[in-house]
Parts: C-alpha cells; sequence; structure tokens
C-alpha cells in the first residue's frame, strides 16, 4: 500500500498559531494559502490541531469557507468543534448542512446536547430532523437525504423552472427531478434537460417517466444499496409504507454505505468483534472488549486440541515423525477452508450467490475440495517418502492431508451459507473463526486416521 500523501497545509501545523493569528510574514502567507485550499485539504489540518486550535482556527474562517471545511471533517471531530462554538456560531454551521448530515452529526450527541441544538431551527425544519431520528440509521431512511426539490405532477413546465429558479438556492437540485401529487405521493421522475426540450406550457406529468425502484424508509441500508447496484441508478426515491415520497438516496450515500459495510466485514473476518468508528476514534475500553471476547473464546476453543492430542498420547509417541507434520496439515487445512469461505462471503455480500445457486456453489468447491486435496496429499507424500524414507507414515499423512483439505473447504462453504440462511453476517465465519475450528478438527482427523493406518 502506498503511504498516504500529505497536504501542503500539514507544514503548516508547526506554526499554525502565527497562521491563526496572522501575527508574522510566513503566518500572513500561510493563511492567504489556506484560504485559497480546497476544504478538504484545510479539514485534514484541522484534524491534527488541537481542540483549542481547531476553534481558534475555525472561528476566523469565512462563514461560507468554513461551513464546507466543517462538512468534510470526521463526525467526532464535528461534535467535539461543535461544542465549542457560541450560539449564533453553531448555528450558522447546522443550518448550512443537509438534514441527513444532521441526523448523523447528532448521533455523536448525547440527548441533552441534540435537544439544544434543535431549538436553533425553524418549527419545520426541527420536524424533518426529528422525522430522520426515528428510523433506524442503518435502514434506508436512516441515510436518505430528505432536502431535495420536487414537483407537483400538475405543474408546467414554465412554473417548474420558475420554482427550481427560486428555490434550488436552499433545496438541492438533482438532474433527476422527482414528481409527486398533491398528497406527496410519488408518481414519477423528470430529467433537467427534459424541461429545456418542452414548450413552457406543457404539463410535466404528460412526460413524466415511472421509476424504476423505489425504496421504503424502513428497508436494510445494504438491501436498498444491492438494488440500486443491481439496476445502476444514481439516485432512488425513498417512501414510506403509503408511498409518500421522503427523500432520495444518492451514489455518494452508496459509496459511504460500502465503505461501512467492508469495514463491517473485515472486522468481523478478523475477529475484531462491532466495532463503528474508526481505529482512532474507537475508545480502548470498547477495542478491549470486542477484541478479547472472541480471543478468549477462540482460546478455549483450542484448548479442546490438547485433550484431542492427550488421548493419542500413546500413537504420537510411538510414531514420532507425525509430530513434525502437524502444523503443516494444520495450516494447509487452515488456509484451504479460508479460500473457500472468502469466496463465499463476498459473493453472498454482493448477491452472486443466491438461494437458487446454494447447490451450485457447495458441488463446485466438493469437486474443488477433492481435486485440491489429492493435488497437496500427492506432494505431501513425495516429500514425507524423500524426506524420511517411511512409506506408512507418508501414506498416512498424505491421507490425513486429503481429509483435512476436503472437510476444511467443506465447512468453508458450509458455515457461510448456513449464517447467511439464518440471517446472521456470514462474515463472522472467517478466519479467525474458521482457522481454530480447523484446527481442533484437523487434529482430530489427523490423529483418527493415522492411528487407523499406522495401528
Amino acid at each position: 500500500m502506498m503511504p498516504q500523501q500529505l497536504t501542503p497545509l500539514v507544514s503548516l501545523e508547526a506554526y499554525i498559531d502565527e497562521v491563526i493569528e496572522q501575527s508574522s510574514a510566513r503566518g500572513i502567507a500561510g493563511w492567504t494559502l489556506l484560504c485559497q485550499a480546497h476544504p478538504s485539504d484545510t479539514a485534514d489540518l484541522l484534524e491534527h490541531l488541537s481542540r483549542t486550535q481547531q476553534r481558534a482556527l475555525f472561528t476566523k474562517l469565512p462563514v461560507d469557507y468554513g461551513n464546507k471545511v466543517f462538512a468534510r471533517l470526521e463526525q467526532a471531530t464535528q461534535a467535539l468543534l461543535l461544542q465549542q462554538l457560541n450560539t449564533d456560531q453553531a448555528a450558522q454551521v447546522l443550518k448550512s448542512m443537509h438534514a441527513d448530515e444532521l441526523v448523523d452529526l447528532f448521533e455523536e450527541l448525547d440527548d441533552e446536547q441534540v435537544e439544544h441544538f434543535l431549538k436553533l431551527f425553524q418549527k419545520k425544519q426541527r420536524s424533518r430532523i426529528v422525522n430522520l431520528l426515528s428510523f433506524d440509521p442503518k435502514s434506508a431512511g436512516g441515510i436518505m437525504n430528505s432536502d431535495v426539490l420536487t414537483l407537483h405532477s400538475d405543474f408546467t413546465v414554465k412554473h417548474s423552472i420558475n420554482i427550481l429558479q427560486r428555490l434550488s438556492p436552499r433545496l438541492e437540485v438533482r438532474y433527476r427531478v422527482y414528481v409527486t401529487d398533491h398528497d406527496n405521493v410519488l408518481v414519477g421522475h423528470i430529467t433537467l434537460d427534459q424541461l429545456v426540450l418542452h414548450k413552457p406550457e406543457t404539463l410535466i406529468s404528460s412526460f413524466m417517466g415511472t421509476n424504476e425502484l423505489v425504496i421504503n424508509a424502513y428497508e436494510d441500508q445494504e438491501e436498498a444499496v444491492r438494488k440500486m447496484t443491481h439496476y445502476g441508478v444514481l439516485s432512488v426515491p425513498v417512501v414510506d409504507t403509503y408511498t409518500h415520497f421522503l427523500g432520495i438516496i444518492t451514489a455518494d450515500d452508496v459509496v459511504a454505505v460500502i465503505e461501512e459495510e467492508a469495514s463491517e466485514d473485515v472486522y468481523r473476518m478478523s475477529g475484531v468483534g462491532h466495532v463503528e468508528r474508526s481505529y482512532f476514534e474507537t475508545p480502548t475500553s470498547m477495542m478491549f472488549f470486542e477484541r478479547s471476547k472472541w480471543l478468549v473464546g477462540l482460546l478455549l476453543l483450542q484448548s479442546v486440541s490438547s485433550i484431542i492430542m492427550r488421548h493419542f498420547d500413546a500413537m504420537l509417541a510411538e510414531h514420532v515423525i507425525l509430530t513434525l507434520f502437524l502444523t503443516m496439515l494444520m495450516g494447509t487445512g487452515g488456509n484451504a477452508g479460508n479460500q473457500s469461505a472468502t469466496l463465499v462471503i463476498r459473493g453472498l455480500a454482493t448477491g452472486e450467490i443466491g438461494r437458487k445457486k446454494v447447490l451450485i456453489v457447495f458441488l463446485r468447491e466438493c469437486m474443488l475440495s477433492i481435486l485440491i486435496g489429492g493435488l497437496l496429499s500427492i506432494i505431501s507424500f513425495g516429500r514425507v517418502w524423500i524426506m524420511h524414507g517411511d512409506c506408512a507414515a507418508a501414506l498416512a499423512i498424505s491421507a490425513s492431508l486429503f481429509a483435512i483439505v476436503f472437510v476444511s473447504m467443506l465447512l468453508g462453504t458450509l458455515i457461510p451459507l448456513t449464517l447467511n440462511h439464518f440471517k446472521i453476517d456470514p462474515a463472522h465465519s472467517a478466519a479467525p473463526f474458521l482457522a481454530t475450528l480447523m484446527d481442533v478438527i484437523g487434529i482430530l482427523i489427523y490423529c483418527s486416521v493415522c492411528s487407523f493406518l499406522l495401528s
């Protein structure tokens, strides 16, 4: 992985107080550079500063520019900075944000703080934010943008254009504009080029198109993103149970959800547990609990291996050569199982593996386990025989390896499929859980096969 490239603004951190106060020539030059930089670069600089410096720098930024910088900060930093601003500054920042962004920010604050900041909004805006807060953060309603301009089906082209021109500074206007009736029921959509191409007196209901995809607000965000990807749409309307228009999910929201879900899968596949925030934003106590609970459980599971080996202690003592290849067989079995598990988990996550394809996947992995197990057993037989000249031990070890690889790949396939069937995230079945499970099962298979063939 390439190292992260630092922006030129990061160099200002060494003399940031001079930049804030503009108390020297280099401070003035730094301030000029800062105000001309992209808001994302200034946000990166703010992330590296102390809380006092963050407040001092942010409050001196031009208002519009500061709002753009604030929108690009990490949510934890936004919450901390917001609490340091006075009422007028906080109101100015919050009113520049979209309702869905405010909901995400308010999740970082306690109830008293949320109640305090909600009072800064007008009644209608406050009601919209409260409604969004009522949705599950993991649902489509929890990620949708409600600050979207819509048109009525009985509007003419001329009237629609006038509305877009008048309201566009306050509400976001996108290429696709959704159309509702007077009861706010979603009925279709139009595009901006259609408004330009039709005559001013034409009703938009005469040329509006149907929505190929509509998402229910209570639907899981991951399922909503999967549908958007399947249909190849850049935005999708979100409605309630009665098809009342509530907002839209955009391509930016899709990217954010994919990143979030991918991070969750990586954490679960690594046995880290449930970590919602980034590494530095996660409290040490939570990190300790989430990581240790898995390690303690896997430690206890791994201890079963010693019980199995104690049962076959006499056989292992008689055939010392078997212990030399124990780690090789366990490692190979774990790797083979993780390969199958990774492919299946990804297929389930992307929707490539559906219910109708479960049997096909199972049979294919069965065939591959036989082919791969056969290849590895032949190689291991040759290695043991050439290095130690013991044909019986070579046969026992190679036969054990075949069985371990076969079972490991089948478990790597079946466990994710089973978890997915019972609505449990299949990522839980990946390493290190599968590797530890296969260590226990692998030792049992190894000792049983060798005991049978060498007794």
